[in-house]
């Protein structure tokens, strides 16, 4: 199983169309996309152009304090316009007269992360998800997925009890170890799928989360390790690798005996075919769209 993270922040509608296209094609099974209703519109119709009939739509959102509810935000008056965000930017929301793209923006931080002058900040924008998470589940959506990296239990427990109303398919929980230690991590999982039948929960194991930029066993160690706590713990849920993945997930997965039902990878599979649904051209240039759709169906592959 194969899922191709567009990014829960990402609210480019063409951008987000042009990459479940080549996806779509390339063989990916789950495309996990922003709770926007334009967003999953622009996945339908991506979905449809390619013929894709098995595809599934994944929709996720977070709780407060998690980074994939964030945007950056640059300070005009502390700005040197050194350029390091629109360097360290991977999904090209920083323009050359240092402007941020908030539909772009995925929450990442490494533009501020990069900015030696502390003028890029981080700020939340959630999202109505009373109305837009029962308007995703009778569109089409199987999964709802919850991003659960924050303090704020309120939130946690009033989403995921949304979540749980809307009788999707599958209800999915995001997690990784950077703020919390494995008894945490285990803690909120048995307590959130207490509410759920067996195997009717996808634990989204993020090693780290959006760390996809290079492809090799280092950057996904952490996404395996993840999958092995969950794993340890024989809970009936499924198990979904994510945060680093790459081509070597699986492959790294299976030394280590992971049971795992799938990969999701964001970062990287959007990196390498960047160049291609990024050219003007892209809808008439069928030869550019084949470059891209085999570069991505080599990854879809791997990760089988």
């Amino acid at each position: 199983m194969f899922k191709l993270v567009c990014g829960a922040g990402n609210e480019d509608a063409e951008y987000v169309k042009r990459l479940v296209y080549i996806y779509s094609l390339a063989g990916a099974n789950i495309f996990d996309l922003s709770a926007r209703k334009e967003i999953l519109n622009s996945a339908k119709e991506a979905v449809s152009l390619s013929g894709n009939n098995q595809a599934s739509f994944c929709v996720s959102i977070g709780i407060k304090g998690d980074k994939h509810i964030k945007k950056a935000v640059i300070n005009d008056s502390k700005c040197i316009k050194c350029q390091n965000c629109l360097r360290n930017c991977p999904n090209d929301a920083v323009y050359s007269s240092i402007i941020i793209d908030e539909k772009r923006c995925i929450g990442c931080s490494k533009c501020s992360d990069s900015c030696p002058t502390g003028a890029i900040s981080m700020t939340e924008k959630d999202v109505n998800y009373r109305e837009i998470l029962p308007y995703m589940v009778n569109n089409g959506v199987d999964i709802l997925e919850l991003h659960i990296m924050g303090n704020d239990i309120n939130d946690l427990e009033n989403k995921w009890k949304v979540i749980i109303e809307c009788n999707p398919k599958f209800a999915s929980i995001c997690i990784d170890r950077e703020n919390f230690g494995n008894k945490e991590v285990l803690n909120r999982i048995k307590s959130m799928i207490s509410y759920r039948n067996p195997y009717t929960t996808i634990i989204q194991a993020d090693g780290i989360p959006m760390s996809g930029a290079a492809d090799d066993y280092k950057t996904t160690l952490q996404a395996v390790a993840m999958a092995e706590i969950i794993q340890n713990a024989n809970l009936p849920v499924y198990i979904m690798l994510s945060g680093g993945t790459n081509s070597k997930t699986s492959e790294l997965a299976k030394l280590c005996n992971i049971n795992y039902w799938g990969v999701a990878v964001g970062s990287w599979a959007r990196k390498i075919v960047k160049q291609y649904i990024s050219n003007d051209d892209f809808w008439e240039n069928i030869t550019l769209q084949e470059k891209a759709i085999n570069i991505a169906k080599n990854l879809v592959e791997k990760c089988q």
